[in-house]
């Protein structure tokens, strides 16, 4: 061989000798403790990252991981008084503070309003907010109560209290804030869902699908706030076996008006993969055919918060008859939160005569027949002035 070449050569085997020992000794090195591996070496997936590494048997083994990340926890560390443990880099991303994880509800609530006014009226002062850790979250499912949702980071109860609805929600301390924001999304949907879903429908509803919905309006708001971490965590999160994927995909092919149509008055249990367009198979209420009267149409005008529910009037001129309770209308077969006071009553309308409003309060299958105030009706303003 000519010596040059020969020269060259031993020099390019001794550069890549250097370079693969300075990268073995990098790689002999237990990424979270730094030690030695030792005979074995184990691999592990940060939750947080999605990054793979590699760490020896002692951390491996080792008793105590971060309840963010999964990875063992040795040294800087936070330990929680319900025994969870978060490792330094994740606890400066947790909502440790009390009065900061409600401000943070309340934006979320402020955000939620927002990015779906045109659609959705979720509950306002009839909703309590709880910070609570693991254990008591856990604990939380007591009998009794209308409705409960538990879910691994949050939970809502509803409770009918003299025809009162109330929704209480806990939300798991110690979270990552987009993670915590979402949480209190999906909740906040559940008292939306209890609030306005038919009874009926709502018996229908397949579990999968109602906690999908719910998922949806998380992901959505984690979308507007370029979350996608976040949002690749409600993706990869299996709790909804799929469904979630399927509203997301039904979101885009046909709208979020079509879906909140479904969720009230949908025919199946839970959307079809085979066939998204079900998802257009509902059952509305329809009153019944139109009725010869002398009133016009009529809008209730801006009044005082009642602390009593108040029947307003009614419009029976056009094809579909409207009561006015307080500052809400309603037809037939529609149910809403109306504002009573300092507090928000659930109320179904079932018919609608020309002087009074039989209505439906919550879901304790009590039925009213409210008598219209003949001064309430002739103080209506019409709805084109």
């Amino acid at each position: 061989m000519d010596p040059g070449c020969k020269r060259i050569l031993v020099l390019a085997l001794t550069a890549w000798f250097l370079c693969a020992n300075s990268l073995r000794g990098a790689s002999d090195r237990c990424a979270i403790c730094n030690g030695p591996f030792g005979d074995t070496v184990y691999g592990v997936t940060d939750k947080v990252t999605g990054e793979k590494i590699q760490i020896c048997r002692a951390c491996a083994t080792w008793p105590d991981v971060c309840f963010i990340c999964g990875l063992p926890v040795r040294k800087d560390y936070l330990k929680l008084e319900d025994g969870r443990f978060l490792c330094a880099r994740d606890a400066k991303t947790a909502v440790l503070d009390n009065e900061e994880a409600h401000r943070i509800c309340d934006e979320v609530k402020d955000g939620l309003d927002r990015l779906f006014s045109r659609f959705l009226k979720f509950p306002d002062t009839n909703v309590d907010i709880a910070i609570v850790d693991r254990v008591s979250l856990l604990a939380f499912k007591v009998p009794g109560n209308d409705f409960d949702c538990p879910n691994v980071l949050g939970y809502i109860k509803s409770k009918t209290n003299h025809n009162r609805v109330t929704y209480a929600i806990s939300l798991m301390s110690a979270l990552p804030r987009s993670q915590f924001e979402a949480t209190c999304a999906h909740e906040y949907t559940h008292a939306w869902v209890y609030a306005n879903v038919p009874a009926a429908r709502r018996k229908t509803l397949g579990h999968d699908a109602h906690e999908g919905f719910c998922e949806l309006v998380a992901y959505l708001l984690m979308d507007s706030q370029h979350e996608e971490d976040e949002k690749r965590a409600i993706l990869a999160n299996a709790y909804t076996r799929g469904q979630i994927n399927l509203f997301i995909e039904a979101e885009k092919c046909y709208g979020f008006n079509d879906i909140v149509d479904w969720i009230k008055y949908g025919i199946d249990a839970k959307l079809d993969k085979e066939d998204l367009g079900r998802i257009r198979n509902v059952q509305i209420p329809r009153p019944g055919p139109a009725r010869t009267s002398t009133f016009v149409p009529y809008a209730a005008p801006s009044r005082p918060k009642s602390d009593t529910l108040v029947p307003r009037g009614v419009s029976l001129a056009t094809n579909r008859p409207l009561a006015f309770l307080n500052d809400q209308a309603l037809g037939v077969g529609e149910s809403a939160s109306i504002r009573v006071g300092n507090t928000n009553m659930l109320v179904r309308c079932l018919a609608i005569g020309e002087s009074s409003i039989r209505i439906q309060i919550g879901d304790s299958g009590a039925v009213e027949e409210l008598q219209i105030n003949i001064a309430d009706q002739q103080n209506l303003r019409p709805a084109w002035r």
